[in-house]
């Protein structure tokens, strides 16, 4: 009788099945926070919570793949499955974060326009900043944060999410790669 392994699962199966989940992960945390207090959404701390909670479950998913594949994963395949993780499941949270903000609540953009210039203006009284400066900045700000919310601006703000994506894939790559022993 032949003793053949388990064929290693698929990349990219591999890495779409945890994309979905983490998709789904970035949907709960979104729900959670605008049923909480929508605020939360830009704030600060809500956001690196956020962030650790993607980067860490994209970092289990690869040592996943890594223990289905035999053990060892080359630094290259982990920073691909990494990255296939994090932009589809940005993708899955950028058309939930669409949906939530033109068709479930679409008075949401002006409300987190607003709870986002409460909190810059926080900030930079916290520091100091002349009135007149924090004026002109919040002005300044505005603008650029009531275009974020937009469709378009969700679009546009992906591609710039991609940069994200492909960082956390180095991260997570540098900690699921595992080389195997060299036979001497």
């Amino acid at each position: 009788m032949e003793n053949t392994a388990p064929a290693a699962p698929s990349l990219f199966q591999h890495a779409v099945k945890h994309a979905a989940i983490l998709g789904v992960i970035s949907i709960v945390l979104t729900l959670a926070a605008y049923i909480i207090d929508y605020s939360l959404m830009v704030s600060m701390g809500f956001g690196l919570f956020s962030f650790a909670v993607y980067l860490g479950y994209g970092i289990y998913a690869g040592i996943q793949y890594r223990k289905e594949s035999g053990g060892y994963l080359a630094f290259g395949k982990a920073f691909q499955h990494g990255f296939i993780t994090f932009a589809i499941s940005a993708l899955i949270s950028t058309v939930f974060t669409i949906l939530l903000y033109t068709v479930i609540d679409s008075e949401l953009p002006s409300k987190l326009t607003e709870a986002s210039m409460e909190n810059a203006a926080a900030m930079m009284e916290k520091f100091g900043a002349p009135e007149d400066a924090i004026e002109e900045a919040l002005a300044k700000q505005k603008e650029e944060t009531e275009k974020r919310f937009t469709a378009v601006g969700m679009l546009t703000g992906y591609a710039f999410t991609l940069i994200g994506c492909a960082i956390f894939a180095l991260i997570s790559g540098a900690v699921v790669k595992r080389k195997e022993p060299e036979m001497q």
